[in-house]
């Protein structure tokens, strides 16, 4: 190599170590080197045109199709960073060095982002999930009441740390410090953040587009600054996934950032260029998409007016638009420096047995998520600003939750029932234990999962304590009484956990089973059940009728 070639690399070496050191904070391969990166090396070095080609399909976007299907927009940042880690593989090369792991820990970072990347491809060209797929999802979750009973091992003690797995950092996981002065129910907070979200009290969005995707009704909006898109939703999510997605946070996983709105605190504006002028026509495509009628969640809508402006000066430059406002809804982050691919779990049989995916499984027991599908993970870039990115990790849509009901036949579900979510999680019954929660995809490293790495997660469920179930929970939105029920049955669950694994409970919580809530000389809960259909006015979901949607998992 001459000099102009070193210098070069070595120019290079300095500006991807300053990314490399956001990776190496997060070990992705725990030390070992897998047998699925083998194709990137030859005789212990560099296989160049593997390389190359992986990094052309990351970076060339010229590059539009694979297996005839649109490969996704890649951001400049994306790209940035991907040839930052080839430029450092190539310098390697040129240097003849001989792998190491460093070298693996980039050739397996680039290859999970190209395999993310194809089956997000293959993934967005399905506008519906195929019959295939929903058959195959109420199968898994019948099969699942099975599948989730777990013998106990009798030499398994919390007290030799050698029969638990040793978890580090990585962008799968990271361990969150219980602190008094930043406590678990901050750290969804911390992870926004990082990723510049900022969901402000009374939210004002502008219609970008219709989305095809999914079975809960939901659009495309963007912040006014126009860089940063939000997802906005309606129906019987708007609830579960806020709640959710804050305990997996606490937990220590990456989540999306949804947020909670009630009545009139968020404003959709029109533009006069958009393809929706007016919510009119934005509840006829819901109800054609979705086959939901949006006009029950729809609170006001008209011309924005000088009065309207004053109160929120946000509005200023809107005067004259056409603006809706909801009864309720929820938006969802879609951060501009972070670049959402696919899955984080597109066949790679190193995550199959990673502790902390498999003892993720005892986290969505926790929430009572159903839907757990490989589509349902999310591998992420963040870009950090000044030429460091990391990937991560996030556990993503966890609305289908707290409290769920699926039929078979008619291929319909509904989620956020608080009747519907058992008051257990868990039993202890003689040398086995037996799950209440059911999922409809039992992915490879959920079926690895092992009882050492369900009590490694019942550990960190047990540092919960009554401030930060209360805080998660109220940021869902409930309605008072149903928030105290679900926060009493939360509690519940979290003891069965506890008593099922056998673990001293640190912060006991208490609850009552037979929780009685009257309002006005009405019961509104009572033994521990909602009884009355609250505040339909308000709640046009309805907390107990259990018809659901029938989209995507239904026609």
């Amino acid at each position: 190599m001459n000099l102009k070639e070193r210098i070069l690399c070595l120019m290079m070496i300095i500006i991807s170590t300053a990314v490399f050191s956001q990776i190496s904070r997060g070990n992705l391969l725990n030390g070992e080197i897998p047998a699925s990166i083998d194709s990137f090396f030859v005789d212990k070095q560099i296989n160049l045109q593997v390389l190359r080609n992986s990094t052309a399909f990351l970076t060339d976007r010229d590059l539009t199709s694979y297996l005839d299907y649109d490969i996704p927009n890649r951001k400049k940042a994306f790209m940035r960073h991907v040839k930052h880690l080839s430029e450092k593989l190539e310098c390697a090369y040129q240097d003849h060095q001989e792998m190491n792991a460093e070298m693996a820990e980039i050739v397996y970072e680039i290859s999970l982002l190209e395999a993310s990347l194809k089956q997000k491809a293959t993934e967005q060209a399905q506008v519906k999930v195929p019959l295939k797929a929903k058959v195959r999802m109420i199968m898994d979750s019948y099969k699942s009441r099975y599948f989730t009973s777990y013998k106990i091992p009798p030499y398994v003690s919390l007290e030799n740390d050698h029969d638990l797995p040793s978890i580090s950092d990585s962008p799968y996981f990271h361990h969150v410090e219980v602190d008094t002065a930043s406590p678990l129910h901050k750290q969804f907070g911390y992870l926004a953040k990082l990723k510049k979200v900022d969901a402000e009290k009374d939210m004002v969005v502008l219609f970008e587009e219709l989305s095809l995707s999914g079975s809960a009704p939901k659009i495309r909006t963007l912040d006014l600054d126009l860089d940063n898109e939000w997802s906005l939703k309606w129906g019987d999510e708007v609830h579960a996934d806020v709640v959710g997605s804050r305990i997996f946070a606490a937990l220590g996983y990456d989540v999306d950032h949804p947020y909670f709105y009630g009545k009139d605190k968020l404003t959709l504006i029109f533009d006069e260029n958009a393809e929706i002028k007016n919510a009119e026509e934005l509840a006829q495509n819901i109800r054609q998409i979705y086959d939901i009628d949006l006009n029950p969640f729809i609170s006001g809508f008209g011309l924005v007016s000088e009065e309207m402006a004053a109160e929120n000066k946000e509005l200023e430059s809107f005067v004259g638009s056409q603006y809706v406002r909801f009864v309720k809804c929820a938006i969802e982050a879609r951060p501009d420096r972070v670049k959402r691919l696919g899955s984080f779990l597109p066949h790679l049989p190193e995550n199959e047995n990673r502790p902390e995916l498999k003892g993720a499984l005892l986290a969505h027991h926790f929430i009572g998520n159903w839907d757990t599908r490989e589509a349902n993970t999310l591998l992420t870039t963040v870009h950090n600003g000044d030429y460091e990115y990391r990937i991560s990790a996030v556990f993503s849509d966890l609305g289908t939750s707290m409290g769920v009901v699926y039929k078979a036949v008619a291929a319909d579900f509904k989620v956020g029932l608080v009747n519907e979510l058992p008051w257990e999680v868990v039993r202890r019954k003689g040398k086995k234990l037996k799950f209440t929660n059911s999922i409809n995809a039992i992915l490879p490293s959920y079926k690895n999962a092992e009882y050492e790495d369900l009590l490694w997660m019942a550990q960190k469920i047990a540092m919960l304590n009554e401030e930060n179930l209360r805080k998660m929970i109220e940021k869902g939105g409930w309605p008072k009484p149903i928030e105290e029920l679900y926060f009493h049955k939360m509690a519940s669950r979290r003891a069965s956990i506890i008593d099922a694994f056998q673990i001293d409970d640190p912060h006991p919580i208490a609850f009552d089973k037979k929780l009685t809530i009257y309002e006005e000389g009405r019961a509104v809960v009572k033994n521990g059940a909602l009884v009355v259909d609250y505040q339909r006015e308000m709640n046009p979901e309805s907390f107990v009728k259990k018809k659901g949607r029938m989209r995507n998992y239904g026609n």
